[in-house]
């Protein structure tokens, strides 16, 4: 896989609700299925630290033309929200990001300019206590990057529990966290790694599909509490209504691809 980053994390929270497939649909690309499991369509937060980032096995380009060379501006240890949903391209199962809220401003670059990516610069704190409770707080900036994006806060609180294991084939946790490939929408975007834009707009139009590279998570039961989320309805969706699927992974190293085109 010819990887245009390298990311490490720690802490990582994962939070998952049902919605109804109708409800989705009309965020998600023509292009793309919607995933389910068990009838539903699902969305996630996933809450969590970003301990490093690097380049990969792609050289960036001249330093004055290339995205990726914000890189190097990139220092770990700060806060993200991840929020996504599930989809197919081809009978190939992937996440569709539907926000990723950041701590970094030149994270946030990166991933707007270099991936195409939803990513908003936020006011964003995390703690973790000796007992290993992380208590997680993030207030996307109204200005930044996408001045129209709406407002959005979440706060949680949570802590470990149970013995580590791995998702089993089959398995919601297999469907909602062991995923390898990400979609780009039909957008204005970046050509990966190169600087140079190309603009795919509207049916019959090119897909980009991004790799991940990563052994299977170590996944643990959590004790969680969501106290504040008003990602849905920054998004367009209906806030939740019943209680959400928790689990935590103490930490993650992936290799980021900039994968290929796909027309439909």
């Amino acid at each position: 896989m010819r990887s245009l980053l390298t990311v490490t994390g720690r802490d990582v929270c994962f939070v998952h609700w049902p919605v109804a497939p109708d409800a989705v649909r009309s965020l998600v690309p023509d292009a793309l299925e919607l995933d389910t499991y068990d009838g539903s369509a699902w969305v996630s937060a996933l809450a969590l630290e970003v301990v490093s980032v690097g380049p990969g096995s792609v050289a960036p380009g001249p330093l004055s033309a290339d995205p990726l060379a914000a890189l190097g501006r990139v220092a770990g240890g700060f806060p993200q929200l991840v929020f996504r949903t599930y989809v197919r391209l081809d009978d190939e199962p992937g996440i569709y990001f539907l926000s990723v809220d950041t701590g970094s401003r030149a994270a946030a670059t990166v991933g707007r300019r270099a991936f195409g990516l939803p990513f908003h610069g936020a006011r964003m704190r995390r703690t973790r206590r000796e007992d290993g409770t992380v208590t997680f707080r993030s207030c996307r900036r109204k200005r930044g990057l996408d001045p129209s994006a709406s407002a959005a806060t979440f706060q949680a609180r949570y802590r470990p529990t149970g013995e580590p294991f791995e998702a089993e084939s089959g398995s919601f946790e297999a469907f909602a966290i062991e995923r390898f490939r990400y979609f780009l929408p039909p957008s204005t975007e970046q050509v990966l790694g190169t600087g140079r834009g190309r603009v795919t707009s509207g049916a019959g139009e090119a897909t980009r599909v991004g790799t991940v590279e990563r052994v299977p998570w170590t996944l643990r039961s959590v004790d969680a509490e969501v106290r504040q989320n008003t990602l849905f309805e920054a998004v367009g969706l209906p806030a939740p209504t019943t209680a959400p699927t928790v689990r935590y992974s103490p930490g993650f190293e992936m290799a980021v691809g900039s994968g290929s085109e796909r027309d439909r």
